[in-house]
């Protein structure tokens, strides 16, 4: 069985805009570091699959180049492609296209915010197959992150199951990052690229008159609520924290005993 990741890297700006800060308060530099440091140490742990981490770097620092290339270096699974054209939505859009042309049996989309625990991607993968041999849907989505954002007030689509090593429960909630097959990005290119070109993460703002917003509640949520082309799963507690904001503080994880562990 083949995995294939597929990583955006990018260590200068927050595509939130930098007033909305992280709730970690550091520096982007030092996110990439500790967050990509923590997906690899997850990586080095799975057994029973040949794997593969293509990593899209969006202009980063030379410093942040340095330590990607070190990687490389040191795992011989890893590859660093730099981005000609610049942008959030153009490594969004490359990110996808990579995911839907590679040959593995799972893929994972991720970005660089992410802290993963060291058996995060041997539970994704063992849950993945589990939910894909009892669960009668089209495809299976993985999500890491148990959002804290859907509990208060409840989504009303919680469904409890048995994975590997936990509980996980169904939902619709899940940024840009996800584990499922290249077949389903392929089959839904059009949901996932519109998403990606179009992205629009300036939630707070007010809209104007007929103005339109591209983010994922409105295109690919739909895949697994309106269309029901896909099962979407998320551990119970979380594999990866997401560092962003407050409101996405994994109540019960102590974030900062996992940065000090795990990067």
């Amino acid at each position: 069985m083949k995995l294939h990741v597929v990583l955006r890297t990018h260590d200068k700006k927050n595509v939130h805009q930098d007033w909305r800060l992280r709730y970690c308060d550091f520096d982007k530099p030092k996110i990439v570091k500790g967050c990509v440091t923590s997906l690899v140490n997850s990586l080095n742990n799975v057994v029973g699959w040949e794997k593969k981490l293509t990593i899209l770097d969006d202009h980063s620092s030379k410093k942040t180049m340095s330590f990607l290339e070190s990687l490389c270096e040191k795992n011989d699974y890893i590859e660093l492609i730099s981005l000609t054209e610049k942008g959030y939505r153009n490594s969004g859009f490359k990110q996808y296209e990579y995911c839907a042309d590679s040959n593995a049996d799972v893929i994972y989309s991720v970005e660089d915010d992410y802290l993963h625990c060291p058996s995060a991607i041997q539970e994704m993968l063992d849950s993945f197959v589990i939910f894909k041999e009892k669960v009668p849907a089209e495809e299976i989505v993985v999500y890491p992150f148990d959002a804290p954002e859907v509990y208060n007030p409840p989504d009303g689509f919680n469904v409890l199951v048995h994975g590997s090593k936990r509980h996980w429960r169904t939902g619709y909630f899940t940024t840009m990052v996800l584990m499922t097959t290249p077949k389903f990005i392929r089959d839904n290119f059009d949901v996932f690229g519109t998403l990606a070109s179009n992205y629009n993460g300036d939630y707070i703002r007010k809209m104007k008159e007929n103005e339109f917003r591209y983010h994922e509640s409105n295109t690919i949520w739909n895949l697994w609520t309106k269309q029901n082309k896909a099962v979407r799963f998320n551990p119970i507690p979380s594999l990866a924290l997401h560092m962003q904001f407050d409101a996405q503080i994994d109540p019960f994880i102590d974030w900062q005993k996992w940065w000090n562990e795990y990067t």
